[in-house]
Formats: structure tokens, C-alpha cells, sequence
């Protein structure tokens, strides 16, 4: 693959990243959930330890929402994607808030890690596995 397939597929996933972005934003679940697999795995911040499968990471959003408002932060402040043929990941570092969350200390927002691992079906990048995660405190 040239390099210039590569940058073309990792723009492909950046816009489907922005897209899924927006979509939270939005409180939008069906596009949240468009491009992700059917079999999905995600490790969360809030448990439970895992979530497998789509009926499964759509109920995760409920949390979120009860204090996540429409509009405000879920943005992307670094991004970096690496792309092959069929498979690629995207590493980001994120911003939601404010009062995105139960802790108080977050009154004004956080940051938080975004991976997450690609891969292609019939050409269309789909997200197979998401891990939100924040540096332990102690």
C-alpha cells in the first residue's frame, strides 16, 4: 500500500471519528453507533469492566447523557491514526465537560484517552473495539 493510499484511508477515519464526535455531542445514538461492529468490545471509564456487543455499548451512553448536555465538549484535542489495508487504530486525547460527570472535580470538564481499533468490511471502516481510560490518580 503507497503512502498516499494511507493518508487517504486515515482521513477516512478521522471524518468518521469528528463524525462520531459530533454525534455525541448531539445525544445522536443511532449515528454514535452507526459505523461500530456488531461484536464490539469496549473498555469504559464507569463500569462494568467490559461491554461486548452493540445493544450492549448503546446502554453505556445512557450514563453519559444523565449529565453530559447536549452540545457541550466531546471534542477531540490529539489525534493520530495509523491505517493498513484492513485494519488501523486511532489513539486521541479527549475533552468532555463541563459537569460531564458524577465527580464533582469535573464541575469544569476533563480529559480523557481515546483508542480505538479499526477494521475494514465490504471497504467502509468500522470500529471493533473502543477504550476510553484517564491516568490513575495514585
Amino acid at each position: 500500500m503507497s503512502e498516499h493510499t494511507n493518508n487517504a484511508e486515515e482521513i477516512r477515519i478521522k471524518a468518521l471519528l469528528e463524525a462520531w464526535t459530533d454525534a455525541v455531542r448531539r445525544h445522536d445514538v443511532p449515528a454514535i453507533i452507526a459505523h461500530h461492529e456488531p461484536d464490539i468490545l469496549m473498555f469504559d471509564l464507569p463500569p462494568p469492566l467490559q461491554c461486548k456487543g452493540i445493544e450492549a455499548y448503546e446502554k453505556t451512553w445512557d450514563l453519559l447523557f444523565r449529565y453530559h448536555q447536549p452540545g457541550t465538549a466531546f471534542d477531540i484535542q490529539e489525534l493520530t491514526i495509523t491505517a493498513g489495508q484492513d485494519v488501523a487504530f486511532g489513539a486521541a486525547i479527549m475533552r468532555c465537560g463541563p459537569d460531564s460527570s458524577s465527580n464533582p472535580a469535573d464541575k469544569d470538564g476533563f480529559l480523557f484517552r481515546l483508542t480505538v481499533g479499526l477494521r475494514k468490511v465490504d471497504g467502509h471502516w468500522r470500529v471493533a473495539h473502543e477504550h476510553h481510560s484517564v491516568p490513575a490518580t495514585d
